[in-house]
């Protein structure tokens, strides 16, 4: 008796071996993974973008805020420090001369623009109008300096009566003297946040006078956009005016 023994052709609808399945499984975890990198970057540039385009409309406001303050006024003066344990000998804020560009650069964390009575054209130098500039913050702690304004709303100035602009001689005070007066004002509750993010490359502080005392430099200051720990965008931010 013969046996004869039949084979039938594999069918093309069989199942993958394990083999074939390993073999797709691992070409689809490195399709995922590139473009789960793909994606992570593209996200991050655009967050990067973002973060520059913010920065630059918070800057130009800044900026703003600051050019708009200047055309008001008609004197400039900076200061060295807001902390009453750093002023002269009389208790008085030190001002900062002009800078020329020679180390140690004159800066200063305190900017005040004032705008005084003119009498028949002439400049009384009595104060009628002061705006105060406060930096906080230094360059070895980036991303947390502010820089304040007083007063609170933008379109105002801090107003300087005719009594406090005088002393008991009748002479125009000097604005290291307002300043003094006025201190707890200027510093209370009408100083409001106008950036935040901010610091000065100099660890004195960000404010200069450039060239002379009727043209003030506000330079040397740094906005930043930070994720956590991680500064995303940094630029230099440098306004000047001059005043008339």
């Amino acid at each position: 008796m013969n046996f004869s023994r039949t084979t039938t052709p594999r069918s093309h609808n069989a199942g993958m071996t394990l083999v074939e399945i390993l073999v797709a499984m691992t070409i689809g975890v490195f399709v995922i993974g590139a473009a789960t990198g793909f994606l992570y970057e593209g996200m991050k540039s655009s967050y990067q973008a973002m973060a520059k385009v913010e920065n630059s409309i918070q800057q130009w406001s800044m900026a703003t805020k600051l050019q708009i303050d200047g055309k008001v006024a008609n004197n400039v003066t900076i200061f060295k420090s807001a902390d009453k344990s750093l002023w002269d000998v009389s208790g008085l804020p030190i001002v900062v001369g002009i800078d020329d560009g020679t180390p140690p650069l004159e800066r200063g964390k305190i900017l005040v623009l004032t705008k005084t009575r003119l009498v028949q054209g002439v400049d009384s130098g009595v104060v009628t109008d002061m705006v105060y500039y406060l930096y906080t913050g230094t360059n070895f702690t980036p991303a947390t300096g502010t820089l304040k304004r007083c007063p609170k709303d933008p379109t105002k100035t801090f107003q300087v009566t005719t009594a406090m602009a005088l002393d008991g001689a009748g002479k125009p005070k000097t604005v290291a003297q307002l300043v003094s007066d006025n201190f707890a004002a200027l510093n209370g509750l009408d100083l409001v946040l106008v950036q935040d993010h901010v610091r000065s490359i100099d660890p004195n502080g960000p404010f200069a006078h450039l060239g002379s005392l009727g043209n003030a430099g506000i330079a040397l200051i740094r906005e930043e956009t930070d994720g956590g720990n991680v500064v995303k965008s940094s630029n230099l931010c440098e306004v000047s005016f001059n005043l008339r």
